[in-house]
Formats: C-alpha cells, structure tokens, sequence
C-alpha cells in the first residue's frame, strides 16, 4: 500500500515534479542546483531505497564526469585561461565552472526522475490524460511500463548465459556476447508488442469511447501544497526575473546571494524540494506511533 507522498493526489505530484525539474534545469542557479541535487538524492532513498539510490548515484558520477571531461574541451569562452592546447584554444575556469554545474543539472534531473517513474504510475498518467489525449496518455503509460519488462528480461537473458557457463574473457567475446543479448533482446520485444497489439484488438480497442475507473480523491491537503508549489514558482520566477538571483558563468563566474531577500527565495525553494521526504517521514512516524500503540 502507498503511503505518504506516493499516495497523495496525481495532479499535485505533477505540478510538483514540474515545478522542481523545471527550476533546475531552466534557471540553473548554483545554489539551486545544489539544493535540487541534495534533496533529490535524499528523495531517491526515501521513495526507492537504497539499491536505487547507489544506482542513480553510478548514473550521477558516470554523467557528470563526462559532461565536466567534455565542457571545457568544446567550449573555450571565458577570461580566465588556466592553460592552452595544442590548438591554441584556451582551457577557461569559466568553462570548468559551467560543466560543473551542467553535471549538477543532470544529476539533479535523473534523481528527480527516478522519483518520478516510481511515483507515476500508469494509472495516474492515465488519469491525468485520458480525456484530454487518451492516446498519448495509454502511450506513455505503455512505455513505462514496458521499459521494466524490458529490464527484466534481459536480466533474464543475462543470467540464462551465466548459467550456460558463457563467463569467458576478452573484449572480443564480451562483444559477441553483449550483441547476442540485444539481438534476443529486441527479438522478445518485437513479439511482445505484436502480442500487445493483437490482445487490444481481440478486448475491441478502439471501437468506442474508452472508460476508466480511478479511486484519486483530492483532499485539503493536495490543494493546499499544489498553491504552495504554484506560488513558489511566482515568486522564483519573479526573482529571477528581477535579478535578485543574478548570476552568470560567462564571460566571468559571477553569483549574487548577499540579499536576505535571495536567501528566503532559496529557503522557499528548498522548503517545496522536501515536501515529498517530509511527507513519507510525517507518515512512518505516525505508523511508528500506531504501531507501538497496539
């Protein structure tokens, strides 16, 4: 059973998510971009638990040390040359300041989507869109669904080949082996879609207008933090929009925070990034409490 964040209502877990991503990675403040990836990581271990946080945390290191290897290598704007290749294009700190902050941006964003492909389930995605576009609504909660069948399988490949004793070395044969598990690995996919596809047309898909049912209610509660989001979201903008939260990368790393005004924006910000850890911690304290009472 969901319990805390996961259970509350579809339409105030979207305007959140979106609300989170899209002030990461479209404002891409310092301080923003640290808090999002702090707080996300936390949500990662409170949604998923911890196997799925060492994985995103892997997915984190891995792009980030890309995204910082390759910044500096294709942009060369910036005033502080910290040194030359042979080319004559300089190596900027800017540069190196900005991919770091790039990684951050992507860290924060797998983190949140993490969050969200456990939280948003078919069936919510279903109904948020399901009148408005019932086909990309079944679409999208097709595909998410498929994408876990589809890791499962090859987990299932993976380990049929381990027990066969295909355990060899060599890049080589690594190759081979890797292009044998995709290729069987599409092949199933293929098959289950037209399964897919012919169970649909046998149930008549398609032939009239499509019901749903769904047990979402939306309580006080939803409605409160969904105008909370919403008017966090104003006032972010508006900071922005104002350069209260001025900054810059290029041509030189400039961050403006020496305002009580910037900080309460920033608490703000932060304050709306925790509602999901706060709210599955307020409910295993209070199943602690009923718990112990019994």
């Amino acid at each position: 059973m969901k319990k805390g964040f996961a259970s509350r209502h579809p339409l105030m877990q979207t305007v959140f998510f979106i609300s989170c991503i899209s002030v990461t990675m479209f404002i891409m403040h310092p301080c923003f971009l640290l808090i999002s990836f702090v707080i996300s990581a936390v949500s990662v271990f409170m949604t998923c638990g911890g196997k799925k946080l060492l994985s995103a945390l892997k997915l984190d290191l891995v792009s980030s040390a890309l995204i910082m290897l390759i910044n500096p290598l294709i942009s060369h704007a910036g005033v502080t040359a910290l040194a030359y290749f042979p080319d004559g294009n300089p190596l900027t700190l800017e540069s190196i300041i900005f991919g770091a902050a790039a990684a951050l941006l992507m860290s924060s964003a797998v983190n949140w989507f993490f969050c969200v492909s456990v939280i948003m389930t078919s069936d919510r995605i279903i109904y948020l869109f399901g009148r408005i576009a019932p086909g990309l609504a079944l679409l999208i909660s097709m595909t998410l669904s498929f994408v876990g069948k589809l890791s499962a399988h090859y987990k299932s490949i993976r380990a049929v080949q381990l027990v066969n004793g295909e355990k060899k070395s060599g890049l080589l044969y690594r190759l081979r082996a890797s292009v044998r598990m995709i290729s069987s690995l599409i092949q199933w996919a293929l098959e289950n879609s037209v399964d897919t596809a012919d169970s649909m047309k046998s149930r008549g898909y398609g032939t009239g207008r499509r019901t749903s049912y769904h047990n979402f209610r939306i309580r006080t509660a939803d409605v409160i933090l969904t105008v909370f989001f919403l008017l966090t979201d104003a006032v972010i903008i508006a900071a922005n929009a104002s350069e209260l939260i001025w900054f810059s990368y290029y041509p030189i790393t400039s961050v403006s925070v020496d305002s009580l005004q910037a900080a309460g924006v920033f608490v703000l910000f932060g304050l709306m990034c925790l509602v999901p850890a706060a709210d599955d911690i307020r409910e295993a304290v209070k199943w602690k409490h009923i718990s112990s009472g019994i």
